[in-house]
């Protein structure tokens, strides 16, 4: 197949599972979560087998749509049933837990490539027998369900309005993650990386957002209790500054990020000492510092680089200081 083929299939996925978002919530009004779990998992299996059985690239954009569709339907029963049934003082950590253990999941099943070559009919066997097993304790438990929820009506408009830069920035973050997913493995594979290298390479994303994930859990949950505004209080221009500062590098990251975590809780400490500074000066502190670092490292960095330019051209021997 080739790529576009690829990205056509992986797009009818992700159409799957829009049409799936506005969808499913009139099925479980209807039929209730237990039910619609039975259905969906029942969709997905079906999907995933019938991949191993046709071949054409139509056949496969209508069973990635379905198992989009399905996923969709899995994913909002299960957040759904955990909203509605988990207490409001215990839901962030109850959710937080079960994005963990999703993440983890998929981390997994990226790794699972290793085991054989990609076109090996018993990986999609393996995977449709873990669908049928989460019907087992859904179809078995004595736990009564949620209450139906009622039929939303979406409006974009509404959405846009209520925050525009949410809208773009989950419009874009969608768009990359769809190209990752359609056609990651594409890439890792023109780099001549083996079925687990490109494993590896796609639980690198999950690993990540896992730990950006736990850590916003430090702030929600730790430092302030609850979800605000202006909750990240500019740390994402931080890691930027981090990264630069580290060169790009995991060791130097790791320093850069010690060092900004090291200052922020020093800027707490000293705000209960007898100094009395205005609060706002503490806690500008962290982020100072972090800067005028990066700027003296950035400039060291510089300096280096522009200095093997010049050795390299022969008859430049100016110096880079003024006189």
């Amino acid at each position: 197949w080739s790529t576009g083929a690829i990205g056509l299939t992986g797009s009818a996925y992700f159409l799957g599972f829009v049409i799936g978002c506005l969808q499913i919530p009139t099925i479980v009004s209807t039929v209730a979560h237990i039910r619609t779990f039975m259905v969906m998992a029942a969709i997905a299996t079906i999907a995933l087998l019938g991949t191993g059985v046709f071949e054409t690239v139509g056949a496969w954009m209508l069973l990635r749509f379905c198992t989009g569709f399905a996923f969709s339907g899995l994913y909002m029963v299960i957040e759904s049933w955990i909203g509605e049934t988990t207490p409001s003082d215990y839901r962030g950590r109850v959710l937080a837990v079960y994005a963990m253990i999703s993440l983890l999941a998929m981390v997994v099943g990226q790794t699972l490539l290793g085991l054989s070559h990609a076109d090996d009919p018993r990986l999609l066997i393996g995977g449709a027998m873990i669908l049928a097993l989460a019907i087992i304790p859904i179809g078995l438990t004595r736990i009564p369900a949620p209450p139906a929820i009622s039929q939303p009506r979406v409006s974009f408009r509404v959405l846009a309005r209520a925050s525009r830069v949410a809208v773009i920035g989950v419009l874009f973050g969608g768009l990359v993650t769809g190209g990752l997913w359609a056609v990651g493995p594409v890439v890792g594979r023109s780099l001549g990386l083996d079925p687990a290298g490109i494993g590896l390479m796609m639980s690198a994303p999950l690993i990540g957002g896992a730990l950006a994930g736990l850590a916003g859990s430090v702030i929600t949950l730790g430092s302030i209790g609850a979800f605000s505004p202006d909750i990240t209080a500019g740390r994402g221009y931080i890691v930027l500054a981090i990264v630069i500062m580290g060169r790009m590098t995991p060791v130097g990251i790791a320093i850069g990020a010690l060092l900004f975590g090291f200052l922020q809780s020093f800027s707490l400490l000293a705000q209960s000492t007898a100094i009395q500074l205005p609060s706002e000066l503490y806690q500008t502190f962290p982020y100072a510092i972090t800067l005028i670092v990066l700027v003296l490292t950035s400039r060291a960095a510089l300096r280096r680089h522009l200095g093997r330019h010049v050795r390299s051209k022969p008859g430049r021997t100016r110096s880079l200081t003024p006189a």
